[in-house]
């Protein structure tokens, strides 16, 4: 069994919204705010425009990124993933509220997985910290043999 570790940070988010402004130069508003996904509390509550709008660019970013380092179209079909989501404060959190259902979105998009239904995706693990410092979402691929 292999990793392959991803970590979504504040410095990954920024260099998204430079070139998402490069590309949308009458946008006003940043498209991610924060290196972790939208808590299931903040998106099911909005209309469903605004929901689809959360996660188009949820999964744009997350096609961005992947290209961006380069992992496109891995076709990784046999996995379970692993999420650490540190947030900025010690709020409390509910960790099933962080279904990453948007990053996966972007993970099949952009070819990194193939699917992320039960035959080539079989575990999902989600845990939540914090570290005010350093508010970041840490990715753990493990690729089965």
């Amino acid at each position: 069994m292999s990793d392959i570790k991803l970590i979504l940070d504040i410095n990954v988010v920024n260099r998204y919204n430079e070139y998402y402004f490069s590309q949308h130069p009458k946008a006003k508003k940043k498209q991610i705010e924060h290196p972790y996904h939208p808590s299931i509390n903040v998106w099911s509550i909005k209309p469903r425009i605004q929901m689809n709008a959360l996660k188009q660019s949820w999964k744009a970013f997350i096609i961005w990124w992947i290209k961006d380092l380069g992992l496109e179209n891995k076709k990784l079909d046999n996995v379970n993933i692993e999420y650490d989501i540190y947030h900025p404060t010690k709020r409390r959190t509910d960790t099933d509220n962080y279904s990453p259902k948007f990053i996966h979105d972007g993970f099949v998009e952009s070819g990194f997985l193939v699917d992320d239904d039960r035959e080539h995706l079989h575990s999902l693990t989600i845990r939540c910290h914090v570290d005010k410092e350093n508010p970041r979402t840490e990715i753990t691929v493990n690729i089965l043999d």
